[in-house]
């Protein structure tokens, strides 16, 4: 089949072949390239231990890039073929490439179809483990998933919650860092606690620091619930977790149970 050029498009009756959905790509990805900077890339891997690989290009220029390519190449496309394309964004290795594919859904995809049809999508991107490391994660939960339980309540909390008991060690911290942003108010409360509850009995580092993330998001709101919470299960905690979730707790409190861990 020929390729199309990056002017042509299939009528909307039609679908974009794999090929051509990677030419589109690959034109954004050129652009990343452009203004890619070497001391950000050396930065970022070394920061992150090497675990991703980086171009050197930061959030903001991801987004103002993205936003021209999209009115260009997705904006005309089905809402379905463009999550597609998001997808394959996240099967690229290149961090700022995964970076994009959280940046589209979070921008023009999430609500544009069902609650179902979404929850699917972010299925393929753990059980392909396209998300392999805390920074993407993290900012896949508070960008995509924060928005979509915004937009669906309880019913996206529910599922996103019941990914706490996942093997696969970044879906279950998902189920807690989702809820970042969510804690000013108690509606969600019963579901972070739960999803606490099995994150910190993990042995996972990124398992226990998602539950002291969010313990000191609550803190602010309602300090009781979180002290209840770590004397409940303090045995469970590391020092880095435990320290995070006091982090504006008194001093000489959050000495205390630090000496009371160890």
């Amino acid at each position: 089949m020929a390729i199309i050029s990056l002017n042509e498009y299939p009528s909307p009756r039609t679908y974009m072949t794999h090929q051509n959905k990677m030419i589109i790509i690959k034109e954004l990805q050129d652009s990343f390239l452009k203004i890619a900077s070497e001391k950000k890339k050396l930065w970022w891997e070394k920061y992150m231990r090497n675990v991703i690989n980086f171009r050197g290009v930061g959030i903001p220029d991801i987004r103002n890039l993205q936003k021209e390519w999209y009115k260009k190449h997705l904006e005309h496309l089905r809402y379905k073929e463009q999550i597609e394309i998001s997808l394959e964004f996240f099967r690229q290795d290149l961090a700022e490439d995964k970076l994009a594919g959280t940046l589209l859904l979070q921008n023009y995809l999430f609500d544009k179809v069902s609650l179902s049809y979404m929850i699917e999508q972010y299925d393929v991107i753990f059980k392909e483990e396209l998300i392999y490391d805390w920074n993407i994660c993290d900012w896949f939960c508070v960008r995509v998933l924060s928005a979509t339980i915004k937009k669906y309540e309880r019913d996206a909390a529910d599922i996103i919650s019941s990914w706490s008991t996942d093997p696969y060690l970044w879906k279950a911290r998902a189920s807690v860092v989702a809820f970042i942003g969510l804690t000013k108010e108690d509606k969600y409360y019963s579901f972070i606690f739960e999803n606490c509850a099995v994150l910190i009995q993990r042995e996972e580092r990124f398992a226990k620091t998602a539950v002291g993330w969010i313990l000191h998001d609550i803190y602010k709101a309602d300090e009781k619930v979180v002290f209840d919470f770590v004397n409940k299960y303090l045995k469970y905690f590391d020092k880095e977790s435990l320290k995070n979730a006091l982090k504006y707790a008194d001093k000489e409190v959050q000495k205390k149970y630090l000496l009371n861990l160890s």
